[in-house]
């Protein structure tokens, strides 16, 4: 029994619901316009909050080893304060939880790392050497971001070359999700244990080309932004190629793996995305405002509720595989993912809808469809997770 991947989940589900209420809330405007500290709330609390937590809980279900509970606790703590902070507005607290919360990222690099090491890296299986390098890419992109909190704190202007906080995003993203995602998806649709060139080949590539799209940004390499960019596609074909046969070959009509599978599609939804964002970048010459805003949150959203969202519901279902399934759990998957899918199309087609009035944009009515689909996830996870009797303890969850 793993209870320690059960807190981490739980804690998890527990500030995604913040996260949720807060989206549902700048959606539908009913309440006024979210402002910048309400919205940086929204942000970390989904990103932190929510997806690192639910990657601990994933990586102490993968790597096992000793109880962690107690590292959980604090880890969930810490995150919490964090996102307190970000709502508060208060720069020096924002400074000082997100320095205790880069320190608890470092911890849960090292323990993925360093159980990858101690298997042996010429023997770690594919699933477990994506965890591990795209930890590795959230310690750079972590760092990034809390020395942006300290300028502000010693009330510094945030510079823009070095551009902090675009390579900030872009290491947590096009690097550190798009590898844990694509470790999850293999290791919950097959079981893991392979180690074959393809394999190889497409971490390899994925964590190279996270880590130059955040060199490139961050230094203001525009020529290095395209390849970069360019690596990550193909890093996703060799996904695609890869997984594609064991996404299309899962029940569609229960279970978790549907929410693995639809990882696949989701993933190269956003490397594309991602990389017409790029060429906006590149065009822009430096002139944020001719950047697509609905672009940018499309991105956004299909990297934090279509791929990680529907990766970690899955492998939550795939955890507590004892309990029975209920109703509630098909409306969670076809309105979670029918939701993201009309706002992202919204977003792209119409606009982000950002100061547009309560229900006067479509925004306003596909956004409400993914949000309430995800609170009521919520629901019926912590549910699942309460009163799992037996947690599932298998290395292979594909096999079990």
């Amino acid at each position: 029994m793993r209870s320690d991947t059960r807190s981490a989940f739980q804690y998890g589900l527990g500030i995604f619901t913040l996260t949720a209420l807060l989206g549902l809330a700048n959606a539908t405007q009913l309440f006024g316009p979210l402002d910048q500290n309400q919205l940086l709330t929204h942000l970390h609390s989904g990103t932190l909050g929510w997806i690192t937590m639910g990657v601990i809980g994933v990586a102490l279900w993968m790597f096992g080893g000793a109880d962690r509970n107690m590292a959980v606790r604090v880890s969930a703590a810490a995150t919490a304060a964090y996102v307190i902070a970000f709502w508060s507005g208060n720069f020096p607290a924002r400074a000082i939880f997100g320095s205790i919360e880069g320190l608890v990222i470092l911890y849960w690099w090292w323990f993925a790392f360093g159980s990858a090491m101690r298997e042996g890296f010429g023997h770690v299986d594919i699933p477990k050497l994506s965890i591990a390098l795209g930890l590795t890419t959230l310690v750079i992109g972590s760092a990034l971001g809390i020395t942006v909190q300290i300028l502000l704190a010693m009330g510094q202007a945030i510079p823009q070359s070095p551009d902090l906080v675009g390579a900030h995003a872009s290491a947590q993203t096009g690097g550190y999700l798009v590898l844990v995602a694509a470790g999850i998806i293999e290791w919950q649709l097959t079981g893991g244990g392979s180690r074959g060139r393809g394999g190889l080949a497409q971490v390899a590539i994925l964590f190279i080309a996270g880590l130059l799209v955040a060199v490139a940004l961050l230094l203001g390499i525009t020529a290095l932004a395209g390849p970069a960019t360019l690596l990550t596609i193909i890093g996703i074909g060799f996904v695609v190629v890869r997984l594609g046969r064991a996404a299309m070959a899962v029940s569609w009509s229960s279970g978790g793996k549907r929410h693995i599978a639809m990882g696949v599609p989701f993933v190269a939804l956003a490397v594309i995305l991602q990389f017409l964002l790029v060429q906006q970048f590149i065009a822009s010459a430096g002139d944020i405002s001719k950047v697509s805003l609905g672009l940018l949150h499309a991105l956004d959203h299909s990297y934090f509720v279509g791929l990680m969202t529907n990766v970690l519901f899955g492998s939550i279902l795939m955890f507590t595989a004892s309990a029975r399934s209920s109703w509630a759990e098909q409306v969670v998957f076809w309105g979670l993912n029918l939701g993201v899918l009309s706002f992202l199309g919204v977003l792209l087609f119409v606009g982000s809808g950002e100061g547009a009035k309560a229900f006067s944009h479509p925004v306003s009515y596909t956004a409400p469809i993914m949000g309430l689909s995800a609170l009521l996830g919520i629901a019926v996870l912590l549910m699942r997770l309460q009163g799992s009797a037996a947690i599932a303890p298998a290395a292979a969850p594909a096999r079990t």
